[in-house]
């Protein structure tokens, strides 16, 4: 990526990427993608690719640091890859001068990991941008097991993200939604063949509308990027007032 810094490092084995911009303004973002997202030593899938690439580039030009990490692949928001996410992020505030209070980006699965690390360590994030996300595993697995071929491989790799086995997938899998107290700008792509906008944001609207907790829903159509850009720029900023106080 162009005018920053991009430093590696590895926690757990798992690769991670930090992006520093030449003129840094003190605001940290973390990114994720869905399945298939991959972070090497020195690339993502994310700034690999032409269009999510705009994004990263964009939010580097406008100062925002930014951080990655594989989280063990297709995770599907286990608590494995939640407990990295946390150590990872703490990892990174320790080592650079930035905020505490960050903004996420998370796309599919990587958006069930990030809601749920926010649910459980209480961990104060200023604003949540999701794509097309992944939120209820229990509704994404029933509609499935019309698609034998791609349930066959979702069942086994839930199996290895949890750490249990195949036949106990059922029983392991749950259908609580997670919740986030921070505002959620969410973009969901209709022609999205596995996470149906019904089962994720709607369903993901209404528990947030319920709470009284922001959140915008758009729905899209490809390609995606970089039409939204400047809204999530637009978006970020607004929660930008104060320096102490995330919302």
């Amino acid at each position: 990526m162009q005018n920053a810094i991009t430093r590696s490092f590895q926690l757990d084995r798992e690769n991670c990427l930090l992006h520093i911009p030449e003129q840094p303004n003190g605001y940290l973002i973390l990114y994720l993608g869905d399945a298939g997202h991959y972070v090497e030593e020195d690339r993502s899938f994310w700034g690999e690719h032409r269009g999510r690439a705009t994004l990263l580039q964009a939010l580097l030009d406008k100062g925002y640091t930014l951080y990655t990490s594989g989280i063990y692949g297709n995770h599907w928001g286990s608590e494995q890859a939640v407990n990295l996410l946390n150590r990872v992020y703490h990892y990174v505030i320790r080592q650079e001068i930035l905020n505490p209070h960050i903004h996420v980006v998370a796309e599919g699965m990587g958006a069930l990991a990030a809601l749920r690390w926010h649910e459980q360590y209480e961990v104060s994030i200023r604003s949540f941008v999701l794509l097309t996300p992944c939120v209820d595993m229990k509704a994404l697995y029933a509609q499935e097991r019309t698609n034998q071929l791609y349930f066959k491989r979702l069942k086994k790799e839930i199996s290895n993200a949890y750490k249990c086995k195949e036949e106990e997938v059922d029983q392991v899998i749950t259908s609580g939604l997670p919740k986030a107290q921070s505002p959620i700008l969410l973009f969901h792509d209709m022609a999205n063949p596995h996470y149906t906008v019904h089962e994720h944001a709607r369903r993901l609207e209404e528990k947030q509308q319920a709470h009284q907790h922001h959140i915008e829903l758009k729905l899209v159509i490809q390609p995606i990027f970089p039409r939204i850009n400047s809204k999530i720029i637009k978006f970020m900023n607004s929660y930008e007032k104060s320096i102490s106080d995330p919302i």
